[in-house]
């Protein structure tokens, strides 16, 4: 009898075995079945069995619908918004190693095609061996701070044998010395991870609040002999303006020439390697300047690209982009590989290449006219703004023209509000649209010493910065300026002054009133 009943109860663990797994592969089944009773994110192990295909699907959709709406995110600049043929053509990119050149090799040629073109809109001289290569020295990166690293490095390298030519020292007496690059406070994170990475002390130039660009005469004073290179930003990704390229490369070349160096510039153009191009009236910037060895521009921001696309050009390819060339032959051929990562996808490629072609040079500059036009109705409609006569705001960007289409701000201290600019991006977000507020300061990439990133304003000050991109129409840059407006009818009603130390945020903007664009 037990026997039986054992039998019994192993046909009947038997059907409830099958049953689970009938309804655990059930593709309409998730919304009522055990999973959807799981938080999936607080796991912290593989699951023992596995799941329908539209049940995972859902999960991860699920958990995506909680995140903001990327087209309503002023705070980044990467570009959101393709085509149905440019996802496609993602999507092929996906199955693509670009490392393994002789297997791919329409693919790399692509590549190779889209550094052409970008050398060309850098007016980037060319080079002796462009018969032997086919290319300009330059490289597809995994978004703009491989590019940055790349460049560093070359630098690093080139700087590595001057030096030990100019004291006569040997490669490994060269190595203990510890080299140094000028570089503006307002720099973006890949260049924090060029410092603490690759061992090089930054020497910070700090400007001004109202003038976001770095002092020409001030990196005259900060270039000594440890000196690899200033990197000058085309479009800091905090109020949009561009460092003045022109006038570091005279200063350049009258250090170097009364000196002796052979210091260099980096164009860090991760924003405005795309938009830069297409403002008539901007003073040279790019290869036209002798001293500009290399430049570095995110395809994934004005680019159009997809997400980890980066691109990087040099002058030459002798005494820079050899210093981090390396030459591949296992896999069958030989390819010379100029990433720090081997391994990766053509998508970034096949989407920019894609650009490139579909808007051509009239299309991008549509682009940039339609953004700096938006940016401007956005930036006028905030400067209108008013508490009892007041003007809300002090404007920190560059304006309307030679910048990115940028709009940058901190509310007016003379108004005292009891709230502040980050305040105000979360009273903004219950509106959907996600503006960025941030403080004046940032931590010491080596010291992790909070310090100001202005001179004339405290760290604590705050402000904040409205990205604006293609996908941004006019009407809902008006949505964004009613939404501003219902959000401070929100503010103007509620004491913020207990969240807030009231009495130090006074005096904190005691000092900030005389703050203005004076650039």
């Amino acid at each position: 009898m037990s026997t039986e009943i054992d039998s019994l109860k192993k046909e009947i663990d038997k059907l409830r075995a099958e049953l689970r797994d009938a309804t655990q592969h059930n593709d309409s089944s998730y919304y009522f079945s055990n999973e959807a009773l799981q938080n999936f994110n607080s796991t912290s192990h593989i699951p023992e069995r596995g799941m329908a295909a539209k049940t995972v699907k859902a999960i991860i959709e699920n958990n995506h619908v909680l995140d903001f709406n990327q087209k309503l995110n002023t705070s980044s600049y990467v570009n959101v918004s393709f085509e149905e043929e440019e996802e496609a053509v993602a999507m092929m990119g996906l199955r693509v190693n670009l490392a393994d050149q002789t297997v791919y090799p329409q693919s790399y040629k692509m590549h190779d095609t889209v550094v052409n073109m970008l050398a060309g809109l850098w007016h980037c001289p060319v080079p002796g061996d462009i018969d032997e290569y086919g290319v300009f020295p330059g490289a597809g990166t995994v978004g703009s701070t491989e590019a940055c690293l790349l460049s560093g490095l070359a630098l690093k390298f080139r700087w590595r044998q001057w030096y030990a030519k100019r004291h006569d020292l040997s490669e490994e007496d060269v190595r203990g010395i510890r080299p140094n690059m000028v570089i503006s406070s307002c720099y973006q994170a890949a260049w924090e991870k060029l410092f603490k990475y690759m061992d090089i002390e930054p020497k910070l130039i700090h400007p001004a609040a109202g003038c976001f660009p770095e002092d020409a005469e001030r990196v005259r004073d900060a270039i000594d002999e440890n000196t690899i290179g200033v990197v000058c930003i085309l479009g800091n990704h905090y109020g949009g303006q561009y460092d003045p390229v022109w006038d570091v490369d005279k200063v350049v070349r009258e250090v170097n020439d009364a000196k002796g160096y052979q210091v260099g510039i980096h164009v860090d153009a991760a924003s405005g390697g795309f938009i830069a191009p297409f403002q008539e009236g901007l003073p040279a910037w790019d290869f036209r300047l002798d001293n500009v060895l290399s430049i570095s521009t995110s395809g994934h921001k004005y680019g159009e690209s997809c997400c980890g696309t980066g691109w990087v050009v040099w002058r030459d390819r002798e005494d820079l982009s050899e210093h981090v060339a390396i030459s591949v032959t296992y896999l069958g051929g030989k390819a010379d590989s100029y990433t720090l990562n081997f391994s990766r996808p053509a998508s970034g490629v096949y989407v920019q290449y894609y650009k490139l072609l579909r808007y051509g040079m009239s299309g991008y500059q549509q682009c940039c006219d339609n953004m700096m036009s938006n940016a401007k109705f956005l930036r006028d409609g905030l400067a209108a703004m008013q508490s009892e006569g007041k003007p809300r705001f002090v404007m920190l960007d560059h304006g309307d023209e030679h910048c990115l289409p940028v709009v940058t701000a901190m509310l007016n201290p003379e108004c005292n509000f009891s709230y502040d600019d980050i305040d105000l991006q979360h009273v903004l977000s219950q509106h959907h649209w996600y503006v960025s507020g941030y403080k004046m300061g940032f931590n010491h990439p080596l010291t992790e010493e909070t310090i100001a990133l202005f001179h004339d304003a405290d760290a604590d000050q705050t402000m904040f910065r409205i990205v604006v991109k293609s996908n941004l129409t006019r009407d809902m840059a008006q949505h964004l300026l009613d939404s501003f407006g219902e959000a401070f009818a929100f503010l103007d009603a509620v004491d913020f002054s207990k969240l807030h130390d009231f009495d130090s945020v006074q005096l904190r903007h005691k000092d900030q009133r005389t703050i203005s664009n004076h650039c």
